[in-house]
C-alpha cells in the first residue's frame, strides 16, 4: 500500500530529434520537479543501450521493453517524462500517459531534424535512411497521434532554456478546469491491484482516469435519482465518460437499505444485458454504499464477473465501503448476508461531492473515520481532534488528507487479509452491537454511522470493564464522537438486540466475537464471556 500526494505529470513527446530528454530535463528543472527519460528505464531494465538492443533484438523487443517501462509509471504524477518517438503509437503506452499527465509534443521541421541526426549514433530508426523522404513519411504516420497532445511546441531554431521556458509559461497560463486535480492515491496491492484517487473534481476528469483499464466500449452506471438531477454530478460523469468515447447507459435505484435485495440486483443485470454490456465493458457505482455494494454485487455476478470502478459520493462509502471488494445484498434475516468478494478496478473519490451531503449522512461517514483511527493511527486520532472544526466546516484539503489516510488503513488491512479469514475482522469494531441497533430498530430510523458509534462505545466500556483499555481513552473517543453529532442516545437493551446478535457473521462455534480497544490506536478480538458482561456495557453507555 502506498499513498503519494502530487500535480499530474507533463509527458514529452515528438519525433526524434525534436529535444525531449534535453528539454525535460531543463523543464524539470525549472519546476523543481523529477525528471524520468523512459529510454533510460529500458536500458537499464536490458543492460544495454537502446541502440543495441534495436540491433541485436529487433526492434518488437524494444517496443515491448518501453511498454513495460511505460506501465511501471502509471500512478507517477508530479514529475517531468520523456518518452521515445513512438512510444504514443500503442493506445495502451498513451493511455497510461494520459492518465496522469499532460502530454506536450515536440515538433521540428523536416530540415532541422535531418541536420540534429545526421551525425547521432543512436537512431536506430534512421539507420540506412537518413534522407528527408524517410523522415517526412515517417512524420506522416505519427502526426495523428502527435496531434492530440494537449500541447504542441515547434523547437525548430530554438534554444532547449527557450522550449522549456514557453512550456513553462504555458502551464502557468492553464486554467485549473484544464489541469487534471491533485491527487492522493493510495495503491491496493491486491490480485488485481487497483489504485485509488482522492481529490476534489475528479468526476469530471473520471475518462482520462479509466483510459489505462481499457474498459469496453459500453458501460453502465449505477446511482440514484438524486445524484443524477439534482445534484448533477451524474451528468458530470456520463459527460466524462463520452469524450472518452464510451456509450454509458445510466441506471437509477432508490436510496436506501431496501435497495440492496436480490429482485433488484436481478433488475439491473437484467437491464445491462439489454443494453447490450458484455464482459469486455464495465459497471460503475456513483453514490453511496447502498449503491457501491448493489452494483458491485451485480458486477460480480453478471458474467461471471465484469470489471467494476467505484465512485463513492458519501463520505462513509469514500472512507469505508469502497474499499476492499465486499460487495453484497440483504436478507429479511440481516444486513449483507449474500456477497462476493470482487475488488474494483478503480476508486474515485470526489471530496467535492461531501459538500452536498445532508449534515447527519456526513457525521455517519465520521464515524467509520474515527473507527479506522481506533483501529489502527493514533496520530490520526489526534489529527482529528485537532481539526475537528475544520472537517465539520468540510474544508477541502483537510477532508482530501482525512479521506486517503483512512483508505490507506483499510487497504493495508485488506491486503494483509482479502478474505476477512483473520486481521480484517478488527475493521469490524463497532459493528457488531451497531448492526444489531441497525436492525432492531429498522433500518433507516438510525444512521450506519450513527449505530457503529453506540458500538463503538459499548466496545470501548466493555474494554475498560476487562481493563484493556483506560477510562481515559475510552472518554476521549466518547468526546470525538459527540465533537462530530455522534452518539446522542443511549444503545437498546440487550434483550432488543440479542435476537440481531445471534446472526453476527463474526459468530465462532457459537461465541459472540467482539473487537475490543487496548486504547487509542490499538485493538484485539476476544470472544463475548457472558452476555451479563454485554449487559453491563451497554449500561455504562446509557
Amino acid at each position: 500500500m502506498v499513498t503519494e500526494t502530487c500535480a499530474p505529470s507533463i509527458v514529452l513527446t515528438g519525433f526524434m530529434a525534436t529535444g525531449k530528454s534535453s528539454v525535460g530535463k531543463v523543464l524539470a528543472a525549472r519546476l523543481g520537479r523529477e525528471f524520468v527519460d523512459v529510454d533510460v528505464l529500458i536500458e537499464a531494465e536490458a543492460g544495454k543501450r537502446v541502440a543495441d538492443i534495436f540491433a541485436e533484438e529487433g526492434e518488437a523487443t524494444f517496443r515491448t521493453l518501453e511498454a513495460r517501462a511505460i506501465e511501471r509509471l502509471q500512478g507517477r504524477r508530479g514529475v517531468v517524462i520523456a518518452t521515445g518517438g513512438g512510444a504514443i503509437l500503442n493506445p495502451r503506452n498513451l493511455a497510461v500517459l494520459l492518465a496522469d499527465g499532460l502530454v506536450v509534443t515536440l515538433t521540428a521541421d523536416p530540415e532541422t531534424i535531418l541536420a540534429r541526426v545526421r551525425s547521432a549514433q543512436d537512431r536506430p530508426m534512421l539507420w540506412g535512411y537518413e534522407s528527408l523522404e524517410r523522415i517526412r513519411r515517417l512524420m506522416a504516420e505519427r502526426e495523428a497521434a502527435y496531434r492530440g497532445a494537449a500541447r504542441q511546441v515547434d523547437t525548430t531554431d530554438k534554444s532547449i532554456e527557450r522550449v522549456a521556458a514557453e512550456i513553462e509559461a504555458w502551464l502557468a497560463a492553464l486554467p485549473p478546469a484544464a489541469l487534471p486535480p491533485v491527487a492522493e492515491r493510495v495503491s491496493v496491492r491486491l490480485e488485481p491491484a487497483y489504485k485509488i484517487l482522492v481529490g476534489d473534481g475528479l468526476l469530471a476528469h473520471a475518462g482520462r482516469y479509466l483510459r489505462p483499464l481499457q474498459l469496453g466500449r459500453r458501460l453502465a452506471v449505477v446511482t440514484h435519482p438524486e445524484l443524477d438531477q439534482r445534484l448533477g454530478y451524474a451528468p458530470t460523469l456520463v459527460g466524462a465518460l463520452r469524450q472518452e468515447g464510451h456509450e454509458v447507459t445510466l441506471l437509477t435505484v432508490p436510496p436506501g437499505e431496501e435497495s440492496k435485495s436480490l429482485e433488484r440486483a436481478g433488475a439491473l443485470a437484467q437491464e445491462m444485458v439489454w443494453a447490450g454490456l458484455d464482459r469486455a465493458g464495465g459497471v460503475l457505482a456513483l453514490g453511496g454504499g447502498v449503491v457501491g455494494d448493489l452494483a458491485g454485487f451485480v458486477a460480480a455476478i453478471l458474467f461471471r464477473g465484469v470489471p467494476f470502478v467505484n465512485l463513492p459520493t458519501t463520505l462513509l462509502a469514500q472512507v469505508d465501503s469502497s474499499v476492499g471488494g465486499k460487495t453484497a445484498v440483504n436478507l429479511p434475516e440481516g444486513k449483507n448476508l449474500l456477497g462476493a468478494f470482487h475488488q474494483p478496478r478503480l476508486v474515485l473519490a470526489d471530496v467535492r461531492t461531501l459538500a452536498t451531503l445532508p449534515e447527519r449522512e456526513f457525521a455517519s461517514g465520521l464515524a467509520e473515520v474515527v473507527k479506522h483511527a481506533m483501529i489502527a493511527d493514533a496520530r490520526l486520532f489526534s489529527y482529528l481532534e485537532e481539526n475537528a472544526e475544520a472537517i465539520r466546516r468540510r474544508d477541502p484539503e483537510v477532508l482530501r488528507a482525512v479521506v486517503a489516510r483512512n483508505c490507506a488503513i483499510k487497504a493495508a488491512v485488506v491486503e494483509e487479509d482479502e478474505r476477512e479469514t483473520g486481521r480484517r475482522a478488527i475493521l469490524n469494531f463497532g459493528h457488531t452491537v451497531g448492526h444489531a441497533i441497525e436492525a432492531a430498530l429498522a433500518y433507516g430510523t438510525v444512521t450506519h454511522g450513527e449505530a457503529v458509534a453506540r458500538g463503538m462505545a459499548v466496545a470501548a466500556a466493555l474494554s475498560v470493564r476487562r481493563d484493556l483499555c483506560s477510562p481515559a481513552d475510552a472518554a476521549r473517543l466518547t468526546a470525538l464522537l459527540r465533537r462530530f453529532g455522534l452518539v446522542t442516545a443511549p444503545p437498546p437493551p440487550l434483550e432488543v438486540l440479542e435476537k440481531y446478535l445471534h446472526t453476527d457473521k463474526k459468530r465462532r462455534d457459537g461465541r459472540l466475537q467482539f473487537v475490543l480497544t487496548l486504547g487509542i490506536g490499538n485493538v484485539t478480538l476476544a470472544p463475548l464471556s457472558t452476555t451479563d458482561e454485554l449487559r453491563a456495557a451497554l449500561r455504562d453507555v446509557s
